[in-house]
C-alpha cells in the first residue's frame, strides 16, 4: 500500500491544531452500518469512504486515536464490521485473544470480523525472513523495525503467523462458541495453498493472488484470510 498522501498529512495537521473536527467513537456510531478498520486509513484505501481507522499514533477526520490493546468504549453490539489487515503480526501473540474477545464484544449479532495476516507457510515469506537454526523465522527484514539482542523491536513482526497459530486463536475464542469461522486463505503444514473465494465488497484485501502479483502465477495464499461471524 502507498504512503499517506499529502492531503492525508494536512488532515492530520488540521485535526491536531483543532481547525478540523477529529474523527470519534460518536462520530462512528452514528453511521447506520459503523465499520472499523484496525490501523491508520489512508486515503487511497478502498475501506477510506466505508470505514473509521483505529491507530495509536495519530487521530485525523478518518482515524480515532486508540490503541487496540485496550478496550474499546463502545456498546456490545454495535459494529457491523470489523476489519485488521496486517495489523496483528505487529502485536504480542498472548495479546491477541483478548483483543478478539472485545472485538467479539462489539460486533452486532451478524457482524463480520475479517482479519488478514501475513502467511509464513508461505514460501515467498519464509524465503525473506532471518531464521533461526532450526529454521523458524526470527525477523522479517520487510515487516519494518530492527532486530536487536534476539528481539525484534521498532514496530516490525513480533510473531510469524501460520494456519495452526491463528486457528488457536480462534479455537479459543468467543467466535467458537457463539460465531461461525471460515478460513478463506492459508497455507496447509504440507505446503498446499487453500483459497477459497473471498467476498472483496465485505472488505478489501491487498495481499492476495488476485491483487498482488507475486503470487498471481502459480496463485499461492500470502496472506491468512480469516472470516468469523458473530451468531
Amino acid at each position: 500500500m502507498s504512503t499517506r498522501s499529502k492531503l492525508d498529512q494536512i488532515d492530520r495537521l488540521f485535526c491536531k491544531a483543532g481547525v478540523l473536527p477529529a474523527a470519534s467513537w460518536h462520530k462512528l456510531l452514528r453511521q447506520k452500518e459503523p465499520k472499523l478498520y484496525a490501523g491508520e486509513l489512508a486515503r487511497n484505501f478502498n475501506q477510506f469512504k466505508t470505514h473509521f481507522g483505529i491507530t495509536p499514533f495519530v487521530s485525523s477526520t478518518r482515524n480515532i486515536r486508540h490503541d487496540i490493546r485496550n478496550p474499546m468504549p463502545i456498546p456490545d453490539n454495535s459494529i457491523h464490521v470489523f476489519q485488521s489487515e496486517d495489523v496483528f503480526e505487529h502485536v504480542p501473540y498472548e495479546d491477541i485473544s483478548a483483543i478478539i474477545e472485545e472485538i467479539h464484544r462489539v460486533l452486532k449479532p451478524g457482524g463480520l470480523f475479517r482479519l488478514s495476516v501475513p502467511d509464513y507457510g508461505c514460501a515467498l515469506m519464509l524465503d525473506r525472513s532471518i531464521k533461526d537454526t532450526g529454521g523458524r523465522p526470527i525477523f522479517d527484514p520487510e515487516g519494518g523495525g530492527a532486530f536487536r539482542d534476539g528481539k525484534v523491536v521498532e514496530g516490525g513482526h513480533v510473531w510469524f503467523p501460520v494456519y495452526e497459530s491463528v486457528k488457536a486463536l480462534f479455537d479459543g475464542s468467543s467466535f467458537a462458541t457463539g460465531g461461525e469461522v471460515q478460513y478463506l486463505h492459508y497455507t496447509m503444514p504440507s505446503g498446499q495453498s487453500v483459497l477459497d473465494q473471498i467476498d472483496y465488497s465485505l472488505g478489501f484485501v491487498m495481499r492476495t493472488p488476485d491483487h498482488d502479483q507475486r503470487v498471481m502465477s502459480p496463485p499461492r495464499a500470502l496472506s491468512i484470510v480469516v472470516d468469523a461471524r458473530k451468531i
